[in-house]
């Protein structure tokens, strides 16, 4: 996650769950993505754990997942169709079974 730069120093921090993806060579592979991207070399700097309250791109996209499917499920379940069946026949939705539509 990215914390910060100060001058040539790009702060960033690291779930400690994930400390096995950090090695020299993903290291430099980055520093060098990184001093292309800002146009100067670039040194980095690692901080175990999250800043409170910030999230990690993986948390954010796990989030807007989940939000996406519970929204398709209000919706099914809103669906005059859907509840007309499930009058006139007693049909129940498994939840597993719906997504969203993409």
């Amino acid at each position: 996650m990215f914390l910060g730069r100060h001058g040539s120093v790009v702060r960033l921090g690291l779930d400690p769950r994930h400390q096995l993806v950090r090695t020299p060579a993903t290291e430099e592979r980055l520093a060098q993505a990184l001093s292309r991207h800002f146009g100067t070399n670039v040194r980095l700097e690692f901080q175990s754990g999250a800043a409170p309250g910030a999230e990690t791109p993986a948390q954010a996209q796990r989030r807007a997942s989940e939000a996406e499917l519970a929204g398709a499920r209000r919706a099914f379940e809103a669906d005059a169709g859907v509840k007309g069946l499930r009058e006139r026949f007693g049909a129940t939705v498994l939840p597993d079974t719906v997504r969203p539509v993409k």
